[in-house]
């Protein structure tokens, strides 16, 4: 199944107090480029995010946004200051005996001064949270994926059925090729002859002549290539792998058959359908751009 290279994904879980939640939205790009917008605590996670995308998507310009919020609080570790607490309390005691303040030392007086605890938060494990967050993550790409697997069979749609147009316009030219070479051949030969005024021809050099000149207006090669290029091109839009460069380069190949075909004919009828395959294969141009 084709992709488009347009998409959105969302994903959002509680994962061991935390409240995690990934966006993954995309639009048209030649190559693969990604920018991941993380908490910036977290922010060593952005290589390991930009690696699992790069695991399932391979163009297109990606924004990745990943919030992690610790909903739990973080747990807080106290303990005494005890250089601290031993320091002040002596201060307070030579206050006390050398200007002879009144007054006892009590547990209020010492718990209402920050310095005398030492708070410390316990080293959150890095890897724990990286294993919640690729989870979330896992589950944002899967949602993005779906929606662009979606698109990409709408795409398919449309272009199988621009492609079947195509495969009719080569098949009435191909009808039409035989007695457009005829034609060619008989307004040559009419043509020199109106050029001779009446002088005497060699028949059998004029007849060559002409055979060559609308051998030159014959078509066959361009359209049995043209056949085996949409073919291919049929071929591809049942593939699941990143098709778009391809398709891009078949277009032009389809294009040039196309074009060639057009600049040989001399029939009206063969160069109006030829406008027409021109016009159906440049809406065809325009949504593989849309393809991975």
């Amino acid at each position: 199944m084709i992709r488009s290279m347009t998409g959105y994904g969302r994903a959002r879980e509680l994962l061991n107090g935390r409240d995690i939640t990934c966006e993954i939205k995309s639009v048209n790009n030649r190559y693969l480029e990604q920018n991941v917008r993380i908490n910036r605590m977290y922010s060593a996670f952005e290589e390991r995010i930009k690696k699992a995308v790069s695991e399932r998507v391979s163009r297109g310009k990606i924004d990745v946004y990943v919030s992690i919020d610790n909903i739990e609080g973080d747990p807080t570790q106290l303990s005494l200051n005890r250089e601290y607490l031993e320091a002040y309390m002596d201060s307070l005691r030579k206050i006390k005996e050398d200007y002879g303040v009144a007054g006892e030392i009590d547990l209020r007086m010492l718990s209402m001064k920050q310095e005398v605890f030492i708070a410390r938060k316990p080293e959150e494990d890095i890897e724990s949270v990286w294993l919640d967050v690729r989870t979330v993550l896992g589950g944002a790409l899967d949602a993005y994926m779906q929606m662009r697997e979606k698109e990409g069979e709408k795409l398919r749609e449309d272009i199988s059925a621009r492609l079947a147009s195509l495969a009719c316009m080569r098949e009435k030219l191909a009808l039409l090729a035989p007695d457009s070479v005829k034609e060619a051949n008989a307004r040559m030969c009419e043509r020199v002859r109106e050029l001779l005024g009446g002088a005497p021809v060699d028949e059998t050099r004029l007849l060559t002549e002409c055979a060559v000149y609308a051998d030159r207006c014959d078509v066959t090669e361009e359209l049995v290539r043209l056949g085996s290029h949409l073919a291919q091109f049929e071929d591809m839009l049942e593939k699941s792998a990143a098709i778009g460069k391809k398709m891009d380069f078949l277009v032009q190949e389809i294009n040039r058959e196309i074009n060639t075909t057009g600049s040989k004919c001399n029939n009206t009828e063969m160069a109006a359908i030829v406008i027409d395959a021109k016009a159906e294969l440049e809406k065809i141009r325009e949504q593989i751009q849309n393809i991975e």
